[in-house]
């Protein structure tokens, strides 16, 4: 049975077991603090951590993260985004942490999905608006084509898809998307070669922000196993056809993508936009050449803003008609 969140209830830094020693005093911990956490059972038994913010009276924003991602990555996004708004989101099951079920459990695409309606069900709730980033991006997409999910305004944000209109990629999505692919099939064993490729990467400099984010975001290659839960994720978003779902989108849309994404190209944002009838494409930050990246969904102020106005309805987005690029 589901605990019943009081809406009154104080917020306090999650649970957040899969993190380890000195990492619980990170900034970027410390930022957690603005969600509820709660824990929501699916209907075939799995525990979901879910994180709430904003006035419960409020409309409520589903914000899809990166499968396998913690949700510290979208903390500074839901702060924004809580301002106005019942805001929620959740870890999706297996990773990051790994102790809620086996290696072999379903972890597709639509089982993500149901996921996404089985936290709004348990909590009495109706997403009237979502936020998708990264591989999110295809959970949330699969929801709405399927019907599980009737969003008002949809914002996608840098989103890893494989579509065959889109005009470049990136190092990452022509060598490690294949691994992905090579990892699910093959099993932890072979991920253990993927895992040293990642450790041999760029790493930032100790104590900047940068490495804070880069110590979250690694979380799920902390081991074969982890490593391999990511890949069949990854792999499942990889092997279906987008196109047509995208085209039959049919509410306003927003595609966002982070100026200096080193993992996502702005081709495929750009090519996810135009496969949306009406959608609007923005790159951020427009003025100031900063160049977030990938995660500008977690450092960008200008990214956080350019959010809350197109789902409040406080910008110029198309909310019908020929694309707006």
């Amino acid at each position: 049975m589901n605990r019943a969140l009081p809406d009154t209830a104080t917020p306090t830094l999650p649970s957040l077991p899969y993190l380890e020693g000195a990492e619980r005093d990170l900034a970027i911990v410390r930022q957690g603090a603005i969600f509820r956490e709660e824990t929501v059972t699916a209907e075939d038994g799995t525990p979901l951590a879910v994180f709430e913010a904003g006035d419960p009276s409020r409309p409520t924003v589903l914000v899809v993260n990166a499968l396998g991602s913690s949700c510290l990555l979208l903390a500074p996004l839901v702060r924004a985004l809580a301002a106005g708004n019942h805001v929620m989101t959740w870890e999706s099951r297996g990773l990051p942490d790994t102790t809620t079920l086996a290696d072999d459990a379903d972890l597709s695409v639509p089982r993500h999905a149901a996921d996404a309606a089985a936290i709004l069900a348990a909590r009495g709730r109706l997403a009237h608006r979502v936020v998708a980033f990264c591989s999110g991006a295809n959970v949330a997409l699969h929801a709405i084509d399927s019907g599980l999910l009737a969003p008002g305004r949809l914002c996608i944000v840098s989103p890893s898809m494989e579509l065959p209109t889109a005009e470049a990629r990136t190092d990452y999505q022509r060598t490690m998307m294949p691994m992905w692919e090579s990892v699910a099939a093959n099993g932890p064993a072979h991920a253990a070669l993927v895992r040293a490729l990642i450790n041999q990467g760029r790493r930032p400099e100790a104590g900047t922000p940068e490495a804070e984010i880069h110590a979250i975001d690694g979380i799920p290659f902390r081991s074969d196993s982890a490593t391999y839960r990511y890949a069949r994720m990854q792999a499942d978003c990889l092997t279906r056809d987008r196109l047509a779902a995208l085209g039959r989108i049919a509410v306003p849309t927003l595609v966002l993508h982070g100026r200096g994404d080193d993992m996502i190209h702005e081709a495929t944002s750009a090519a996810v936009a135009k496969a949306v009838p009406g959608a609007a494409f923005r790159v951020v930050p427009s003025v100031e050449e900063r160049g977030h990246g990938h995660f500008a969904v977690h450092g960008s102020q200008e990214l956080h803003g350019v959010v809350s106005a197109f789902l409040d309805g406080r910008d110029d987005a198309p909310t019908a008609g020929p694309a707006n690029r």
